[in-house]
């Protein structure tokens, strides 16, 4: 079965079910399914006259069209490889700051964070939400962790991989907490595209946070890799210094500053992800012995209690029929029996919930057989 990172690799993957690229159904990662914006699109085939000459190094047409988007500075914007650019980056730039240390990381939590900081030299260490509890943020067991001194704290919101949404008062308050204890907040917002309840300009304007945002995702421009960090102006200068010259792509620019003239695509996105979110978690919550999570985000976490099936036999089985879902095996407060799909169209939907029952029944069979063989032995 494909060995993933963490989610999206449908090219390894159809290489390795000997299926053409169009025939696998990536769940595994959350992308909105209707594709990029027409104007970016546009913005694309227009724009490839312009790809002999080098990218502009400021990457000036999407970071003027995301500080008008947002009603700030272009001073505090800083366009990048995708976020995970920056998750890289971020590390590095503390050094500058003070003596690298401690990272704390909000968990359950996207893998690149740990990476990251490891290449980078910190110690990690996991603020790990229970699973039984909804994953619910304890402000005040999180404010007496980060006074134990860190010098990074990591969080999401929505989270990944749970899709739970943080209030803006919790958020906020996270943000706080972390600068009366000395650390640097990063903030990654990557989804808020799908839920809203962005603290962006608040966050700036209090000062010592970083937040992240994805293009990728709700604008469908994976394969550009385009993502962007609001901060105050030093810290964005000293940030900007770690980046390597041209990281954001001439079509990357242009395309990403046009999604933001299509205000009807943020319009059908939402009453996309609102009818097909919800039918997706009511089909998989029918099927006996599956558990979604509520989430706010386009993608759902879902428990298995089922004897004899675990995340990783599922996403083999599935695998077999060019369905990718993302096993949550090893991720810090979830396990082997947790699971994340993403929100795609509604034929894709209903395949996976087909799937997903006839797997399901397939490990009740094995199990009720099993018992069957034992009877007849005793």
């Amino acid at each position: 079965m494909v060995k993933d990172i963490h989610g999206g690799n449908i090219w390894q993957a159809a290489k390795e079910a000997s299926k053409p690229l169009e025939k696998i159904i990536d769940f595994s990662a959350s992308i909105n399914p209707l594709g990029p914006p027409a104007s970016a699109i546009k913005a694309i085939e227009e724009g490839l006259r312009l790809i002999p000459p080098y990218p502009d190094p400021s990457a000036s047409a999407i970071r003027e069209a995301l500080a008008a988007h947002h009603g700030i500075s272009t001073e505090n914007i800083l366009p990048a490889n995708g976020s995970t650019e920056l998750i890289y980056l971020i590390p590095r730039l503390i050094p500058r700051l003070m003596k690298p240390g401690r990272a704390l990381i909000i968990e359950p939590a996207f893998s690149e964070y740990k990476k990251a900081l490891a290449l980078a030299g910190w110690k990690t260490e996991g603020f790990v939400l229970d699973k039984d509890d909804g994953f619910r943020l304890d402000l005040e067991k999180l404010g007496r962790r980060l006074s134990k001194g860190f010098g990074l704290v990591f969080m999401a919101n929505p989270a990944n991989p749970t899709g739970v949404l943080y209030s803006e008062k919790e958020t906020l308050s996270f943000l706080k907490l972390a600068r009366t204890s000395g650390a640097l907040a990063v903030l990654d917002e990557a989804f808020i595209d799908f839920s809203g309840g962005s603290v962006l300009k608040k966050a700036i304007r209090a000062g010592n946070a970083i937040v992240l945002r994805s293009m990728t995702k709700f604008y469908a421009l994976a394969g550009l890799r385009l993502g962007y960090a609001a901060a105050e102006r030093k810290i964005l200068s000293r940030l900007e210094g770690l980046k390597p010259p041209w990281s954001v792509n001439t079509l990357s620019s242009l395309a990403g500053a046009a999604c933001f003239a299509d205000a009807r695509y943020r319009e059908r996105t939402a009453e996309w992800l609102s009818a097909e979110r919800d039918a997706l978690s009511k089909g998989i919550a029918s099927i006996n012995g599956l558990e979604p999570f509520p989430t706010s985000a386009n993608y759902l976490t879902v428990r298995i209690s089922k004897p004899r099936l675990n995340a990783r036999a599922l996403a083999s089985r599935l695998f077999k029929e060019g369905l990718l879902i993302r096993d949550l095996s090893a991720f810090r407060g979830l396990g082997p029996e947790f699971f994340r799909v993403a929100v795609l169209g509604r034929d894709a939907n209903r395949l996976l919930m087909d799937s997903l029952g006839k797997a399901v029944s397939e490990a009740g069979a094995r199990k009720n057989g099993a018992r069957k063989r034992g009877e007849r032995t005793a």
